[in-house]
C-alpha cells in the first residue's frame, strides 16, 4: 500500500510544482482522494438508476400508449348477432328454393338440390358456374353491407367468399356475410349449420357468430352446428386449431378430431375424440353414423327433411350404424333405416311420422 502511495505521489510531483510531503500528509490525502473517488461512484450509481428509471417510465408509458391507441385502432369491431339477425329481409318460405337475398333486398332463387355460389374480385357472384350476376352495386360502404344466403329444408349449398374461404350450408340454415371484410377480421354470422375451409390469413382471424357461441380461426376446416330451434351447440375440427367462446367468456381451444359440445338449455359442456367424418359426411350428401343414438339420427334426419318424428320411451338405448343417401327422398331414407335398426317407422300425417320399436 505505501509503494503504490508512494509512486502515486511521485506522478503528482513529477507533473506540478507543489511541494514534496511528508508521509502522513500523503496518506491522508490518499484517504481523501479515495473517499471523493466512492462518492463519486455512489453518485453514479444513483444516477444510473434514476436514469433507468425514467427510461423505463418512458418506455412503459410508449407502450402503454401504443396498447391504447394501437388496441383501438386495430381491434375488430364487435357486431351484436342478434341486432344483425333482427336486421335482415325474410327468406319468401313459399318458394322451397335457395335464396341469395341482396343488401337491396332483391332476393334471387336458386334452383337445385345442391347449389353453388362463387364472388371473384368484382364483387359479382357467379350461380352455378353458369349465371353471373354482378350484387350491391353502386354501395359505398361495401364492408358494411351484408347478404343473407337461406337453404330450405332438404336443400344444400356451398358458397365461396371473396377471400376464398369455402362455407358448406346444410338445410334449414341461414348464413349472413359481408361482401366485404374488414382489413383486420373476417366475420360471418350463422343459423343453422355449416363446414367451412378457411383460407389462412393470419393477418384476419375468422369468425364465426352464433347465438350460442363464437368460433375464431386464422385458417382450418371444422364443422359448427347452430340450429335454432335445437339446444345442442356443436363444433367439429378437422384440422388446425379453433378457440371457442361463449356468451359467459369462457374459451376453449381444439385440436383435430375433437367435437365441442355444448347444451344451452342445461349448462352442460362437454369435449371428446370423435371420428368427424360423421359430422360433416353431410356436406357430400349422405348421413354417415356409427353405433350412433337412433333418437340423433331421427334428429337429424328431422332438421334435414323438416319433418317430425314421435317415439316412447323404449326407443332409448338403441344405436345404429349405416349410411343415408340425403339425395333421395324421404320414404327411400326411411326404408333404408328400418333395415338398420328395429324398428317401424309409419305415416301419420303429412309431415309426421312415429316410430315403433319391434318386439
Amino acid at each position: 500500500m505505501n509503494n503504490i502511495l508512494t509512486d502515486f505521489i511521485k506522478h503528482i510531483k513529477k507533473d506540478s510544482d507543489m511541494p514534496e510531503l511528508s508521509l502522513l500528509s500523503q496518506k491522508e490525502l490518499w484517504n481523501r482522494i479515495v473517499k471523493e473517488n466512492k462518492s463519486n461512484e455512489r453518485r453514479l450509481v444513483r444516477f444510473l438508476i434514476w436514469s433507468g428509471s425514467v427510461a423505463a417510465s418512458i418506455c412503459l408509458l410508449l407502450i402503454t400508449g401504443w396498447c391504447l391507441f394501437g388496441s383501438t385502432r386495430t381491434q375488430p369491431k364487435v357486431v351484436d348477432y342478434n341486432s344483425v339477425m333482427r336486421n335482415f329481409e325474410l327468406a319468401d318460405e313459399v318458394s322451397g328454393n335457395v335464396q341469395l337475398i341482396l343488401s337491396n333486398n332483391r332476393k334471387i332463387h336458386i334452383d337445385g338440390q345442391e347449389t353453388l355460389l362463387d364472388y371473384d374480385e368484382k364483387g359479382q357472384v357467379i350461380i352455378n358456374k353458369k349465371e353471373k350476376i354482378k350484387v350491391n352495386e353502386n354501395v359505398a360502404d361495401k364492408k358494411n353491407t351484408y347478404n343473407q344466403l337461406i337453404v330450405p329444408a332438404g336443400k344444400r349449398s356451398m358458397l365461396t367468399l371473396n377471400d376464398g374461404t369455402k362455407v358448406w350450408i346444410n338445410t334449414g340454415s341461414k348464413l349472413i356475410y359481408p361482401i366485404t371484410f374488414e382489413k383486420h377480421v373476417r366475420e360471418i354470422f350463422v343459423e343453422g349449420e355449416i363446414f367451412l375451409d378457411v383460407t389462412t390469413d393470419p393477418e384476419r382471424p375468422f369468425i364465426v357468430q352464433t347465438g350460442v357461441s363464437s368460433v375464431k380461426v386464422l385458417g382450418t376446416q371444422f364443422n359448427v352446428s347452430a340450429y335454432a330451434d335445437h339446444s345442442d351447440f356443436q363444433v367439429a375440427l378437422v384440422s388446425g386449431e379453433v378457440e371457442v367462446f361463449r356468451k359467459d367468456n369462457s374459451k376453449e381451444i381444439l385440436k383435430p378430431n375433437q367435437l365441442y359440445s355444448y347444451n344451452e338449455e342445461k349448462k352442460h359442456l362437454s369435449i371428446s375424440t370423435v371420428d368427424v367424418s360423421d359430422y360433416i359426411a353431410w356436406k357430400d350428401g349422405y348421413f354417415l353414423f356409427y353405433s350412433q343414438d337412433l333418437g340423433t339420427v331421427l334428429s337429424k334426419l328431422s332438421i334435414y327433411y323438416d319433418i317430425q318424428f314421435k317415439w316412447n320411451e323404449n326407443i332409448k338405448g338403441l344405436s345404429c350404424s349405416g349410411k343415408l343417401d340425403l339425395k333421395n327422398d324421404i320414404q327411400e331414407v326411411l326404408k333404408t333405416l328400418e333395415k338398420t335398426a328395429p324398428i317401424e317407422i309409419k305415416k301419420t300425417s303429412e309431415r309426421e311420422y312415429t316410430v315403433i320399436v319391434k318386439p
